[in-house]
């Protein structure tokens, strides 16, 4: 039986391309977690036209959407605010972007609101969910006629939403067919049923690069796709670190041992005293990846063994950027990177005691470090760390 419990966990992926031709995107994804409230926002800008122009339009419209909807502020204000503001092209004589914003609330409830961009589709079970969408005309004068399409609802475990930018619904206009809603919804459903486990990224970029294969490799517009879904965290713990105190370290050890999930340890002194403590055996070969780190080691049980302080430092650097810019590398930080994305919910066992092999100038102290790694998740990615001190 299918639960209509408020969703365990939210994974949020994104994938971009801009129009064949083109540096800059001219559709713009922005993202917010705000502690305080539980609360998830996620917010897609299409500005007008293509390139740096269409960016600024678009950076504008999503920054001022995501702040008028943190401050919880009507959608009609909101709209009248936004496009007041916009700068006016010297060709077209009007400011204009579209936009999307997904707002999901602690209790369960998401609320969507979207103007001139595709209608969101959810599927649940492999079918599209209808939803109610309401059509919230402007009174002002000004914009007489322009209305913003509203719509809510209760995600149950699995769901998955989807909204994207219309290169992606109108890709293959002029070459066949427009690929429509209907199209993208379709393929969707199919790319689902061949891997039910997608990850929220892969199957973004999934859609895009089919849209661009609709467009025969040369995208037409922008195209933006998100995917969001409801569904039970996926869990990792990282060990770092040791103890402040020496008899604390059979707790340490066991904390993690006793975790679900991915594994990782991040420090020659960490895994020597989890191995000791947890009386596991490390294997004779130790893999170099050739990039400037020290080779991981191998020990029963646990997915990553690496260096700590400057391993984790190249974590914090890639955590930055978006993936499609690490992808294709697979040294230890980014071995490590791809964990953490992987996963939904990161603990992390932080030992306090005092190292002086790290007391260098190029490196953060580890305590410091992986706060700001922590931030770092919680901000960029939206993911749930805790972090644990020893």
């Amino acid at each position: 039986m299918r639960s209509s419990m408020p969703f365990r966990f939210v994974e949020i992926g994104h994938h971009q391309k801009a129009k064949a031709g083109e540096h800059s995107y001219g559709d713009v994804i922005l993202k917010r977690f705000i502690r305080e409230e539980n609360r998830r926002i996620v917010v897609l800008s299409d500005g007008m036209g293509s390139g740096i122009k269409a960016n600024v339009l678009a950076s504008l419209t999503a920054s001022m959407a995501l702040n008028f909807v943190c401050e919880h502020k009507s959608i009609a204000e909101a709209f009248e605010l936004i496009f007041n503001i916009l700068p006016e092209c010297s060709v077209r004589k009007m400011g204009y972007a579209t936009f999307t914003i997904i707002d999901m609330i602690g209790d369960g409830n998401v609320s969507l609101i979207t103007y001139d961009n595709p209608l969101p589709f959810v599927l649940r079970g492999g079918e599209t969910l209808e939803l109610d969408w309401q059509s919230i005309e402007l009174a002002s004068t000004r914009y007489a006629g322009k209305a913003v399409a509203s719509a809510s609802f209760v995600p149950s475990l699995g769901d998955r939403l989807f909204a994207f930018s219309d290169g992606i619904s109108q890709s293959g206009l002029g070459r066949t067919s427009e690929w429509g809603r209907a199209g993208a919804i379709s393929y969707t459903q199919k790319a689902l049923r061949e891997c039910p486990g997608i990850a929220a990224r892969d199957l973004s970029e999934k859609i895009v690069n089919k849209a661009e294969l609709n467009d025969k490799n040369g995208l037409k517009d922008d195209a933006s796709h998100v995917t969001i879904h409801f569904r039970e965290p996926r869990r990792l713990i990282i060990a770092t670190g040791a103890p402040a105190r020496q008899e604390r370290d059979f707790a340490f050890a066991r904390r993690f041992g006793d975790a679900t999930g991915s594994k990782v340890i991040a420090g020659g002194t960490t895994s020597d005293l989890i191995a000791r403590e947890l009386e596991l055996q490390f294997s004779n070969t130790m893999l170099s990846l050739n990039d400037g780190l020290p080779p991981i080691s191998q020990l029963a049980g646990v997915d990553l063994v690496s260096e700590g302080v400057m391993t984790l430092s190249r974590v914090e650097k890639l955590l930055r950027h978006d993936e499609i810019s690490w992808r294709g590398q697979d040294g230890v930080a980014e071995r490590m990177a791809r964990l953490i994305l992987n996963a939904d919910l990161i603990e992390i066992l932080v030992g306090t005691a005092a190292n002086e092999s790290h007391f260098d100038l190029e490196y953060k102290l580890r305590v410091q470090l992986v706060k700001d790694i922590a931030e770092l998740i919680e901000a960029r990615h939206l993911k749930k760390v805790i972090l644990e001190y020893f």
